[in-house]
């Protein structure tokens, strides 16, 4: 790259522009599950061609449904039947059986961090995390124990076992 234009300007990189890599994967959670057991994945909410992850929402004396993204990373979400305001804290059940999803951590924005489990025995070692704020997008994924970040996702869950949950698309 040159540093001066034909017409004498300096050239100076844009550091956001990104390209968009082609190859990469996106990794789909195939499944999760409340404390129960009942899958919180079906075909009522899906982006772009994958069913989404269907929870219960309570707030205000309102009850509701809120739908998220299953491509991690992918922060779309969306609600049906009920008006979530910026800021306020929900209660997320199941759908199903109306259960309260489990909180497992704190979330830095001071709201909990509830668990979807990966696996029927609803155990915290395998699962995500989505924090129960309205409008905050702070999620992550526990395998085996331990938290995985969307890169070492990326690079690593073929090797790891993390595929029995995610999928690549």
């Amino acid at each position: 790259m040159k540093i001066y234009d034909s017409r004498g300007m300096l050239n100076i990189p844009e550091p956001l522009k990104r390209v968009p890599n082609k190859n990469r994967e996106s990794l789909v959670v195939k499944s999760c599950y409340c404390p129960n057991g009942h899958n919180l994945i079906g075909n009522r909410v899906q982006f772009n061609g994958h069913n989404g992850i269907l929870l219960k929402v309570r707030s205000r004396g309102q009850e509701g449904f809120a739908g998220l993204s299953p491509v991690y990373g992918a922060k779309c979400r969306i609600s049906m039947d009920i008006e979530l305001v910026e800021g306020e804290i929900p209660q997320l059940l199941c759908p199903t059986c109306d259960v309260e999803l489990p909180a497992f951590s704190v979330c830095n924005c001071g709201a909990e961090i509830v668990a979807l489990f990966l696996n029927k025995e609803a155990d915290y070692t395998d699962c995500i995390g989505i924090c129960n704020r309205v409008g905050c997008e702070n999620d992550t994924v526990r395998h085996e124990g331990e938290l995985l970040s969307l890169t070492a996702c990326d690079s690593s869950h073929k090797k790891s076992g993390l595929s029995t949950f995610l999928t690549p698309n």
